[in-house]
């Protein structure tokens, strides 16, 4: 069985200060020591999938196309410093829109990378900046890190082994 570290996108990888929601690549910025934490994650063996909630999709403030451009624009940015992202879950629903199955603190993104990836949940971690990503990962068996939105994130690595 595999083990992953699961992140939160908004405040987690990338800093959100400012801004509700990032949905152009010229607003992407990483947070603080993070492209650290994933490469010694990655060199610790865990796979790297991003758990995300876009619900300005649903709410029609932004398309999945514009999306798609900032993780395309992450993924580059990862990729010219050697760190490999193994998936990307995006919810695109609103509750105020509709309901739906994938938007956290449900967990059928979770449970599909579960299956996908063979993985020891008792091994794996989420690490969010909110009570709704806590339920998640919770839910979904996995350990959890409720982290200050858009901090340095090098702590991870003295919690995460």
């Amino acid at each position: 069985m595999n083990k992953a570290v699961f992140l939160d996108r908004d405040g987690i990888i990338n800093n959100e200060e400012g801004l509700y929601y990032i949905y152009r690549p010229e607003d992407f910025a990483f947070t603080t020591g993070i492209k650290t934490v994933l490469k010694s994650l990655r060199e610790r063996g865990y796979l790297l999938i991003i758990v995300t909630n876009q619900g300005g999709i649903a709410k029609g403030l932004y398309k999945r196309e514009d999306v798609d451009a900032v993780h395309r624009f992450m993924n580059d940015e990862l990729r010219s410093e050697g760190i490999v992202l193994d998936e990307i879950y995006i919810c695109p629903h609103h509750p105020d829109v509709e309901n739906c199955l994938c938007r956290k603190p449900q967990t059928i993104s979770f449970e599909k990378a579960i299956a996908r990836f063979n993985l020891d949940t008792g091994a794996s971690w989420f690490v969010g900046d909110r009570e709704t990503d806590m339920q998640a990962g919770k839910k979904a068996g996995l350990k959890t890190i409720l982290a200050e939105a858009n901090r340095d994130m090098t702590f991870l690595l003295d919690i995460i082994g």
